[in-house]
């Protein structure tokens, strides 16, 4: 019996995806760096923006043609997906993410998605929030919704080296 307890808690584990952020302290920098910098981006001067408590699979090659001047980081950008197999990653809950911002601002109209933070490049989603959805969906929010993307490269300290923003329309 408690062999095939073990088994069972094996195979749910395994079943749903375990993504682990490897260094949370350094993360954890890294992610309130972005989003302090996107709070006094003028762009986002007075919005009240809320944090969705889970990491989402958000696409890098929206800024491919930026980093004409960041080979490593071009190259990185343009193999992302094909080095996924060109298969996404279902959103997932972060305790991590919820325990660093406090998601309830129920005043907050718009909503702020991470990506995990990879190859020292973070990506960011704000997107208003829309009536009738669930606000910390991203799917949801995103279909035929006007947002903000952002790109963000860190050097190996941990500092921003370079951020990318611009607008984005989703069918």
């Amino acid at each position: 019996m408690r062999n095939v307890v073990i088994i069972f808690f094996s195979t749910i584990l395994w079943s749903y995806p375990v993504i682990a952020q490897k260094d949370r302290e350094k993360d954890s920098v890294l992610y309130l760096a972005a989003y302090n910098y996107i709070l006094n981006d003028s762009v986002n001067q007075n919005k009240k923006i809320a944090v969705s408590d889970s990491i989402v699979d958000l696409d890098r090659f929206w800024f491919s043609q930026d980093l004409k001047n960041f080979t490593i980081e071009k190259e990185k950008v343009d193999q992302y997906r094909s080095a996924k197999k060109f298969m996404w990653t279902k959103p997932y809950y972060s305790y991590f993410i919820d325990s660093l911002f406090c998601k309830n601002k129920k005043q907050a109209n718009n909503v702020l998605f991470f990506s995990q933070i990879e190859d020292n490049m973070l990506r960011v989603d704000i997107l208003p929030k829309k009536r009738c959805v669930d606000k910390f969906d991203y799917n949801a929010v995103a279909f035929q919704n006007i947002g903000r993307i952002y790109l963000f490269i860190f050097d190996k300290n941990g500092n921003i080296k370079k951020t990318f923003s611009r607008e984005i329309i989703y069918d």
